[in-house]
């Protein structure tokens, strides 16, 4: 779950920690299409009201709200959250064609507003709005019985070379699934190094490279992988080098 700060003043240079109140429950929504709608829960956790606004993005978090055409409608788009309390709030399917044999990925964004401190008026003061996304999954009929974590023994995986970037990784995504990596990493002579990663699409296929170069003529024993089911939580796998530079599990 990422956070971005999207405005700020700042009058002193002492800065405290600084935290979000406002949370949301998981950190993936799954929208099934055999789901009218879904509930989102959000909490404020911290010691004052907050006001907090939600809505829906394709992907562009800066893109104009109003220019965005997405699937889902969210009430109240607009709430206040009272201390140590939650709020729940309706995402709805708006019927919007989608396709209906691969899962597409929308965004959940929650943007808090905390109460100006009339304490502070008049002196320095930090003023903060905090920017929650999360992905949201929506799961055709089709694929609703299955998901990432079961198919991801149909991720194929290679090892690339490419003469500007070095070795590199390959996974190609047969599956209609969104896989979302939180890390992986090669063995080689030199011990572990990680690679880069990303969310890779239903379908298709994506390199990661190591943060660091690699010969092209290093030797690659073990590949580690990790990522998110369902509910957000690791799955971590590990494969060994096989014939022509493609990995296979462990016998």
């Amino acid at each position: 779950m990422s956070r971005t700060i999207l405005t700020f003043l700042l009058f002193w240079i002492g800065i405290g920690s600084l935290h979000a109140s406002m949370t949301i429950s998981g950190t993936r929504i799954v929208f099934p299409a055999s789901e009218k709608e879904v509930n989102v829960r959000t909490m404020n956790k911290g010691d004052l009201p907050s006001l907090v606004q939600v809505w829906v993005d394709d992907g562009r978090p800066n893109e104009d709200v109003n220019n965005v055409k997405v699937p889902f409608i969210v009430t109240p788009p607009v709430y206040r959250v009272e201390p140590k309390r939650g709020q729940s709030v309706r995402m709805i399917f708006n019927g919007m064609p989608l396709p209906q044999d691969q899962e597409s990925v929308f965004w959940f964004n929650m943007l808090e507003i905390p109460p100006r401190n009339a304490s502070n008026e008049g002196g320095q003061k930090l003023e903060l709005a905090f920017r929650t996304r999360i992905k949201i999954f929506y799961r055709p009929v089709s694929l609703e019985k299955s998901n990432s974590e079961l198919e991801s023994g149909k991720l194929n995986w290679k090892i690339v070379r490419d003469t500007r970037r070095g070795i590199g990784i390959e996974v190609d995504n047969a599956t209609p699934y969104y896989f979302s990596f939180d890390g992986a990493s090669v063995v080689t002579r030199r011990g572990n190094v990680s690679l880069a990663v990303d969310m890779v699409a239903p379908k298709s296929k994506r390199v990661f490279y190591p943060e660091k170069k690699l010969d092209m003529q290093e030797k690659i024993s073990e590949l580690k992988f990790r990522f998110l089911n369902d509910y957000g939580a690791p799955v971590n796998i590990s494969m060994i080098t096989g014939e022509g530079d493609r990995f296979i599990q462990r016998p």
